[in-house]
Formats: structure tokens, C-alpha cells, sequence
């Protein structure tokens, strides 16, 4: 039988692991991939089957509620989704009135936006099932001990990450 597990699929039999340290399977932004790719996959089905969104949408809908009248440049920055892209998210969102966004008090190029109280219901509901996803994916192959390090690690990476962004963004900022 012909194995459709992702994993099996992408990764070489244990033996070839220690082959060669130049083996594109040693990078753990390659790891990392294919566990994100997996993951956003199951999650996406899940999402859509509870509340009509993906992962991506429910990503933009999420950083509004934590940070209800976020402009859609910083939502951009926060999710890192383009934005074109973001532009036809927030679309979607504000028709599905689940966000509405208004004129910005002090400059009117700019909108803010807003969780609308159907928004936030669907925030809820989702955060719920992403807890019951996380724990259905990991919990067979990681102890909670282990979850609770890796979630430290990825925070860890997370915070350097978002630093360097934000210094990376002040320095281009400073040669413009």
C-alpha cells in the first residue's frame, strides 16, 4: 500500500537521515514548512467547516479583536499578509459583517477597523476549535511537557523575529 501520509511522503527513511549534512531535509525552515503547510491544511478544513474562514482570515480577524481600531497597515505588518491580499480579506470581512472599519480621527487617508460583535462570536468560537486542533495534532506525538517547550521555543523565536522586523523597518525608514 502506497503510503498518503505527508510526512512519510517528504521525509527520508531514518536511516538516510544522518546521510549528509547539506540534505535539504537538516534545514529547519524546511521542517518547519512542511509542518506549517500540514497544519494550516487540517486547520483550514476545520475552520471553514465551523465558521466559513480560513486560517488566513481568521488571522486577520483575530489581530482586529486584540487590537480593535488597527489600521489595515499595521494589520498587514502583524499578519504579514501584502496588502492586496489583505485588502480582499478585510472586504470579505467587513461584508460578512464581521469587521467594519471607519475614517481614521487623525488622517483621513487612513481606516480603522473594528470587531463587530459577530466578529467576536466567530474570534471565540475559533479560538476554541484551534485549541482542540493543536492538542488533536500534537498530542499523539508530543507529551505536554514537550508542547509546553516547543510553545516557549516558537514564542522565543517569535519575539527575536518580530524585534528584528520592527528594527529592519526603523532602519528603511531612516534611509528614505
Amino acid at each position: 500500500m502506497v503510503s498518503t501520509n505527508f510526512y512519510e511522503v517528504a521525509m527520508p527513511p531514518s536511516k538516510q537521515e544522518k546521510q549528509d549534512s547539506e540534505d535539504e531535509f537538516t534545514f529547519l525552515t524546511f521542517k518547519l514548512d512542511l509542518i506549517k503547510t500540514d497544519m494550516i491544511s487540517r486547520a483550514d478544513a476545520a475552520y471553514v467547516a465551523l465558521c466559513g474562514l480560513d486560517v488566513r482570515k481568521l488571522r486577520v480577524l483575530r489581530i482586529i479583536c486584540v487590537e480593535p481600531g488597527v489600521t489595515a497597515s499595521s494589520v498587514s505588518r502583524q499578519s504579514l499578509i501584502e496588502k492586496t491580499l489583505l485588502s480582499k480579506l478585510l472586504a470579505e470581512l467587513i461584508q460578512r459583517k464581521l469587521v467594519r472599519r471607519t475614517v481614521h480621527p487623525d488622517d483621513a487617508r487612513h481606516f480603522q477597523l473594528w470587531p463587530t460583535p459577530a466578529g467576536l462570536r466567530v474570534r471565540d468560537q475559533a479560538h476554541e476549535l484551534g485549541r482542540k486542533l493543536e492538542d488533536e495534532m500534537l498530542s499523539p506525538l508530543l507529551t505536554r511537557d514537550e508542547r509546553k517547550t516547543l510553545g516557549h521555543l516558537v514564542d522565543k523565536l517569535m519575539r527575536m523575529f518580530v524585534k528584528d522586523a520592527a528594527r529592519d523597518r526603523l532602519a528603511a525608514k531612516r534611509t528614505c
